[in-house]
């Protein structure tokens, strides 16, 4: 023991001398460091009570402000949504990279003399909003652009010719909006529905749940001289093969042929015609005035919208921000 403590002696005495400095030194930088994050967070809550002076609304917490040059009348922003550093083709995670990551970018909005961003995107969005409410001019962002371009569509859709012949010359030259058509006519029945993607949809367009039932759906949008046969149903009967659906629908706008008809009875898939189909739009949209164009207000994103944008693998840490 004596001998330990004479070996700590020896290297204090020697080294002492230069340890107090070093820790001076090492705490100077400390404070420093403390002083600057004091500076920082000071000058971030001045320019924040001053965008919201300027802006006349309060700015939420997480939004940051800097002053930008020059003076903007309208204002812009782009959201930003959590996504995978290196995502699927559908946008989840691919698995063939060990390090993967979620990556929350900033969604960005540049008002006034001001730029203001955020890594919350919901919270971001409300306050966009609050922003339009108070009075300021802000453009659509590609996300509302996008529902009010489907929102225009949808009111063609109600109020097209209502007859088979008139939904046929209406999607005749872009089958897949018939599609679209038929999923929003049994949204408003009440079903859940995914529209299959154009390039593989596997012998079904459309597969929907309602009550814990799946069903699949067929759309052909063809003419009265042109009727379904048989082999577009046997396509659909062995798509189900794999699927395991409760239920299988097929829809056009014409008519089926009569080995289609008893091909239907005997494997059990429910048949939609034409006319039938005329009855459903009349069913779901009736006879009321066409419906207005519709309005930045209509455009605005529900939670659904944002959570839409989100990878269907992570949509669920954020269902509840």
């Amino acid at each position: 023991m004596d001998m330990v403590d004479e070996v700590v002696g020896a290297v204090v005495g020697e080294f002492g001398g230069l340890l107090i400095p070093v820790l001076w030194l090492v705490a100077a930088l400390v404070a420093a460091l403390l002083l600057l994050q004091c500076v920082v967070a000071l000058r971030s809550a001045s320019r924040r009570r001053r965008a919201g002076a300027d802006l006349g609304v309060r700015l939420p917490r997480g939004v940051r402000a800097r002053p930008v040059k020059g003076t903007r009348r309208g204002g812009s922003f782009v959201l930003s949504y959590p996504c995978w550093r290196m995502a699927r083709k559908d946008g989840t995670r691919n698995r063939r990279y060990r390090n993967n990551e979620v990556i929350e970018g900033v969604s960005v909005l540049e008002l006034g003399r001001w730029r203001l961003t955020s890594r919350s995107v919901f919270r971001f969005y409300d306050f966009v909003v609050a922003l339009r409410e108070h009075g300021h001019s802000i453009a659509l962002s590609s996300e509302e652009a996008t529902k009010m371009h489907r929102l225009g569509e949808r009111a063609q859709w109600e109020w097209v010719q209502a007859t088979s012949g008139g939904l046929h010359r209406r999607f005749a030259d872009d089958p897949t909006q018939f599609e679209q058509f038929c999923a929003e006519l049994y949204r408003r029945l009440g079903y859940e529905v995914e529209v299959t993607p154009p390039v593989a949809d596997g012998g079904f367009d459309l597969s929907m749940v309602r009550r814990g039932e799946r069903t699949l759906v067929e759309c052909k949008c063809f003419g009265l001289s042109h009727p379904v046969g048989r082999p577009v149903l046997q396509k659909l009967y062995g798509a189900n093969a794999v699927e395991r659906a409760d239920h299988l629908v097929l829809v056009t706008t014409a008519i089926f042929t009569r080995e289609a008809v008893a091909y239907a009875r005997q494997v059990g898939i429910d048949l939609v015609d034409g006319t039938a189909l005329t009855a459903l739009c009349n069913r779901v949209y009736g006879s009321h005035p066409p419906t207005p164009t519709p309005t930045t207000k209509d455009a605005q994103l529900t939670r659904e919208d944002h959570l839409a944008n989100i990878p269907a693998d992570i949509r669920g840490r954020y269902a509840a921000a």
